[in-house]
């Protein structure tokens, strides 16, 4: 029998699976592969020789202008310009940093002459991304990145040119602890593609490589840095927080970060040239935009440094200014309106917490960045909620407390005015007659202004001394409950055997809505003299003389009622004046249930009358 020599046909099947599913793979221009063992390829696009830059033409203060974008890739010019940054802060040059540039320069409007000068540096490195292509096909990326750059004199001179295309192809998933901690920080600079930064990064490094530098120090070779990583950046950093910072490079050496202006700390060489701290941020941190610096020191003494390629870093222990000027500016059972005063601080929060009697005492928590908000909600009407509203800056600190409670009221209202118990003059504004300050006095004639709206809570009493009374002008509300066993705004005289002469009188053309109100012991109850208002579960016992007297035009209109008691008539109209009733009941009134005066006849629905009197209506009556 024959031998079969099978490796030849393993590696065949093996080759045909490989390609089976690389070519099956469906591609795309989306997703991320972490690069482990990146393949690149650099392509020199540099047209003919550049003459070499002489010693005493280069620049020696140098500082990098924002790059300009042709590709589609909106994120590659400000990610390659921090990278050249890095890569060429440990040049021989002085580099002004760009956060300085963008200070000075901030819409990239100036020339490159224009911003030297402004800036009193020697030359400008100017750019553009040229070149963006990214595939992406199972396991297997790559992203192909160009740019041209050059250096320009402060008088206008191209002293450099270069022209670079780098191709980055790479494939697995990173697990190392460098790797874990370089998606950390590129997740902090809100960058999801870590291979366009590593393919960035290469192309930072080519161009530093070679960019012309003056002479410096010609001694022994210095320690070398690959790369500075924190996790801070577009964060704010508050007390107790932790900077999770990291340099590669050369191994066994000594490795310092330095915060600028606030410190330096030893880092620790957890692998081979990886060196790595958590830094615990202090009370005493403030201070926006901070460098980060990665330093490697060898045995004699050599530093080499280089500035973090993952952004600027912001600290802030300092608590936000209090919410002021704190207002309701409406509270009703569908939403309520809260605003407050701004306090012109940019970057800030507010957080807006609610407690509520409804739900044993429980909290709602709103963030918001305007200085108002408005929270709907299904409240209870006439129960309290208080609000609480903090300051928050970008660190997360708080401001302390502001505090306000509120009552829920059925229509909006704002800047109410909760009385005392004892009334008597003349009341402007929205007056409310509470239940917590019940019972209250009418000691003197009190009037509500045209300029007034009057509102009075279920379970309030109110007691009238004799000659004394409310005169309501403007508008007024009157909540009482809806069930006429068990109305819940009572109006009575102090004194039962020396009535008031009127409790209320009506003299308004606005809206008068009163529901659930008792008379007791009046004289007469009401004098309505203009305007149109409701009565709903109304009612009137033992008025001495008149539950409700209606002259001039009033148009009144009542439901579910009930008059009892009346010495001369229930209802008396006169003049002009309308009456609807519908749902009501008259009782022992004498000499007559209604006496109708007026040119118009009392419209009656579902009204009954007993036979305490030998004539019910006294005047004209429409029945439906």
């Amino acid at each position: 029998m024959n031998s079969i020599n099978i490796k030849p046909l393993l590696c065949a099947i093996i080759t045909f699976i490989v390609i089976t599913a690389l070519t099956s793979c469906s591609l795309s221009t989306k997703g991320t592969v972490a690069i482990t063992n990146p393949i690149r390829t650099l392509e020199n696009m540099t047209s003919g020789e550049q003459e070499k830059l002489k010693t005493s033409d280069t620049p020696k203060v140098i500082a990098i202008a924002q790059l300009s974008n042709s590709t589609t890739s909106i994120e590659t010019s400000s990610l390659l310009r921090g990278i050249l940054q890095s890569h060429l802060s440990n040049k021989n040059f002085q580099l002004v940093h760009t956060k300085e540039v963008d200070l000075k320069n901030p819409e990239n409007k100036l020339s490159p002459q224009q911003l030297a000068q402004t800036l009193g540096v020697d030359a400008v490195v100017v750019g553009e991304v040229i070149e963006y292509e990214r595939f992406y096909a199972g396991i297997y990326a790559h992203i192909k990145l160009g740019v041209d750059i050059q250096l320009i004199s402060k008088e206008g001179k191209v002293l450099w040119h270069k022209k670079e295309i780098i191709t980055s192809r790479a494939g697995g998933l990173s697990t190392s602890p460098w790797g874990i901690l370089l998606n950390a920080a590129l997740a902090a600079q809100h960058l999801k593609d870590n291979n366009l930064f590593a393919a960035a990064d290469e192309l930072g490094r080519s161009i530093a490589k070679e960019f012309p530098e003056p002479a410096g120090y010609n001694g022994k070779i210095l320690p070398t840095i690959d790369m500075v990583i924190h996790d801070g950046s577009n964060k704010w950093l508050k007390y107790n927080d932790n900077l999770a910072v990291a340099i590669k490079g050369q191994a066994g050496l000594r490795a310092i970060l330095d915060i600028e202006g606030i410190g330096s700390f030893d880092l620790k060489e957890q692998g081979s040239g990886i060196y790595k701290s958590d830094i615990i941020v202090d009370k005493r941190w403030n201070g926006e935009q901070k460098i980060i610096t990665g330093k490697l020191i060898d045995g004699t003494g050599q530093i080499t440094q280089m500035i973090s390629t993952t952004g600027l870093v912001n600290f802030d222990n300092t608590n936000p200014t209090n919410v002021e000027q704190l207002k309701v500016d409406f509270a009703t059972i569908d939403e309520v309106k809260l605003s407050w005063k701004n306090n012109n601080q940019e970057q800030v929060e507010y957080k807006v917490i609610m407690t509520s009697p409804q739900n044993n005492l429980a909290k709602t928590t709103n963030i918001t960045k305007d200085t108002n908000i408005t929270l709907p909600g299904n409240f209870a009407a006439f129960t309290t909620l208080t609000f609480t509203v903090i300051t928050l800056d970008q660190a997360e600190n708080e401001s302390a407390k502001t505090v306000i409670s509120t009552k829920v009221y059925p229509i909006k209202l704002s800047k109410t005015n909760t009385l005392s118990s004892r009334l008597s003059g003349s009341y402007q504004g929205t007056n409310v007659l509470s239940k917590e300050n019940s019972p209250y006095i009418i000691t003197s004639n009190t009037a509500f202004t045209e300029d007034s709206t009057l509102i009075i809570e279920p379970d309030v009493k109110v007691k009238f001394k004799k000659g004394a009374n409310i005169a309501v002008q403007g508008s007024a509300y009157f909540w009482g409950k809806t069930k006429l066993s068990s109305t819940s705004i009572i109006f009575e005289s102090e004194s039962k055997l020396s009535p008031a002469k009127k409790l209320l009188t009506l003299d308004s053309s606005q809206t008068i809505e009163i529901n659930g109100l008792q008379l007791k012991n009046s004289g007469v109850g009401i004098e309505i003299k203009s305007g149109s208002p409701r009565f709903e579960h109304l009612y009137s016992d033992n008025a001495k003389y008149t539950a409700l007297t209606i002259s001039g035009h009033a148009n009144v209109k009542i439901s579910n009622c009930q008059f009892n008691g009346s010495s001369t008539s229930a209802i008396v109209l006169s003049g002009r004046s309308r009456l609807s009733l519908d749902d009501c009941s008259f009782i022992n009134n004498q000499p007559f249930h209604i006496q109708n005066s007026s040119v118009f006849p009392v419209i009656a629905k579902d009204v009954t009358f007993d036979k305490s009197t030998k004539i019910s209506v006294l005047g004209a009556l429409e029945t439906n």
